[in-house]
């Protein structure tokens, strides 16, 4: 199966990637530069060259796979909803181009705050309305 994998040169993504692969899979990474399209050729990856805010280039990515692994993110913290808006409209975009096929969009987020509060996250898990992360992603995936 080929799979597009946003964040594939991240600290979870580069794991993916070499488990995709190591299962047979054909990984079509999206890169943001050189050296990052060079560590997915060396990893056996494919390269889609863009960013989370190339929206052609993540439906361009999207329409040449069978699969999509969301798991990339802006690392920019200096505005974090700027951030959370980056990662919805990614979402959105690559959505648009599965929309009516069986294709199927993994979409993945850290939660990890709610373990502060005294709470065991699942997917089940509804973030409360007051958590200080408003990332959305599950809920941007799920329209």
């Amino acid at each position: 199966m080929r799979i597009f994998v946003t964040g594939a040169t991240g600290f979870v993504g580069s794991y993916v990637v070499k488990e995709l692969i190591a299962a047979g899979h054909e990984v079509l990474g999206l890169a943001r530069s050189d050296t990052g399209a060079q560590a997915l050729k060396a990893a056996g990856a494919n390269v889609q060259r863009g960013s989370l805010e190339d929206i052609e280039s993540l439906k361009n990515g999207t329409a040449a796979s069978e699969a999509v692994i969301h798991l990339g993110m802006s690392h920019d913290l200096s505005d974090l909803l700027k951030i959370f808006e980056i990662d919805n409209q990614a979402i959105e975009a690559m959505g648009s181009v599965l929309a009516g096929s069986d294709r199927p969009l993994i979409v993945a987020t850290g939660i990890g705050g709610l373990a502060g509060r005294g709470q065991f996250a699942t997917e089940e898990t509804v973030v409360p309305p007051d958590f200080p992360i408003p990332r959305v992603s599950e809920q941007t995936a799920h329209h």
